[in-house]
């Protein structure tokens, strides 16, 4: 029996309202789209990137934080639930509530989320008294409250080995920590670990010259090609490999970056990479994820359109873009997706090209910050033609901490 008609339908159904589903749903509006939904759960909108610096204690949770509504563009439709199931054939989405919306063209902006699973023990470690993440808004807070409390000991950072948003931001706590732990005078009684799967410090040449004498000034051990495996929360060690050999290493403060994964309805539906198909990004030729994005969106990585589904698009983190995640990419990939998709209303073929762009600011001590902008190719790819934003300089601290967010909630998300 066929079923029912759906109780609501969209011209645009944007699957997700965080910075890509408001941002992309604020620009179609603007150019012309009318009818337009966004099914988005949460009633509080989150500045993610701010997260950093809550877990040094230099900013609150609520700074980073918005009622959702407020957010939303005037003329879209805020659908308060999520999404359960997507049916491409059927063109409709089926909620959490069991509505199911119809749609013309549907954009998973659904983000992606910590997959604890892929490193056994992570959750309890981070839910225990010597770890934690700044990838969750919960968890940010606490990381602050280890680093101020840690005097002496043994303090280890990581970075995902796969697929997440912005994976070598764990960088960016790593030298705040230490920043702080130095003006305290305890930094000499800490030994500091770094571990990351890329085969140099970062995985761009560039930005490693300029990060290692940061490195150095603080005396912390980098290890390359590191892989986490496990961690006993009770015992506080972490298991890993690297460079291929097992390596056991004890910890007091933990920060732990995870692999995250797409939701879980994207494959599902059959829209999502295979396992083993095409990798975001190798660690061996960039600082990106270093493992394939199963699951995740499998669009044209520069058309930002499904490679099988002509009505299905994505960007963001739950998209497979062969490049780094990022939330500095994204006004990049919404103007690129917004031109494509309006160019298929109108018969033609989608030309607008996404490069890959994307950046990661690290803060290598209070008041200088380095910006490091890429392509997919991992090559610099400086915002400001000719430009890099290397520094490190005072002026890249101020627009990470002060500009951004203020550009973030009164340009980004209202579509320009």
């Amino acid at each position: 029996m066929p079923l029912a008609p759906p109780e609501r339908t969209a011209d645009v159904l944007v699957i997700g309202g965080g910075n890509a589903g408001i941002s992309l749903a604020a620009r179609l509006h603007r150019k012309g789209i009318a009818d337009i939904a966004v099914v988005e759960p949460k009633s509080t909108h989150h500045y993610r990137p701010m997260l950093s610096y809550v877990g040094a204690g230099l900013r609150t949770t609520r700074q980073m934080s918005r009622p959702q509504h407020r957010v939303m563009p005037r003329g879209v439709r805020w659908v308060q639930d999520s999404v359960r199931a997507l049916d491409p054939v059927a063109r409709t989405a089926t909620l959490s509530s069991g509505e199911r919306l119809g749609y013309r063209d549907v954009v998973i902006c659904a983000g992606s989320a910590p997959d604890w699973d892929h490193v056994p023990g992570s959750a309890e470690a981070v839910a225990g008294p010597h770890a934690s993440t700044n990838y969750t808004v919960e968890l940010a807070p606490k990381t602050w409250e280890l680093i101020r409390a840690l005097r002496r000991g043994r303090a280890l950072f990581t970075i995902p080995d796969g697929p997440a948003p912005t994976p070598q931001i764990g960088q960016k706590i790593l030298y705040l920590a230490c920043d702080y732990w130095q003006r305290q005078g305890v930094l000499q009684d800490i030994e500091v670990t770094l571990l990351t799967p890329t085969g140099t410090l970062f995985g761009q040449p560039d930005v490693d010259r300029v990060l290692q004498p940061w490195v150095d000034r603080y005396g912390i051990t980098v290890l390359t090609d590191a892989h986490v495996r496990s961690i006993d929360a009770g015992a506080r060690r972490l298991h890993a490999t690297v460079d291929g050999t097992p390596r056991d290493l004890p910890y007091d403060l933990l920060h732990h970056s995870p692999v995250h994964a797409a939701p879980a309805w994207i494959a599902e539906a059959g829209l999502g990479t295979a396992a083993g198909g095409e990798a975001v990004a190798g660690v061996e030729s960039t600082a990106g994820p270093g493992t394939s994005a199963a699951g995740y969106a499998d669009v044209d990585p520069h058309t930002l359109r499904h490679r099988r589904v002509p009505t299905v698009w994505a960007c963001g983190d739950a998209a497979a873009l062969q490049t780094t995640s990022s939330g500095g990419g994204l006004r990049h990939q919404t103007k690129v997706l917004a031109a494509n998709l309006l160019a298929t209303r109108e018969g033609r073929e989608p030309t607008a090209r996404y490069d890959g762009y994307t950046v990661t600011p690290v803060t290598v001590q209070r008041g200088r910050a380095v910006f490091a902008e890429y392509d997919r190719d991992n090559e610099l790819a400086p915002s400001i033609p000719g430009v890099p934003l290397l520094g490190p300089s005072r002026v890249l601290w101020f627009l990470d901490l002060e500009f951004l967010p203020k550009d973030y909630w009164n340009v980004i998300l209202r579509g320009f």
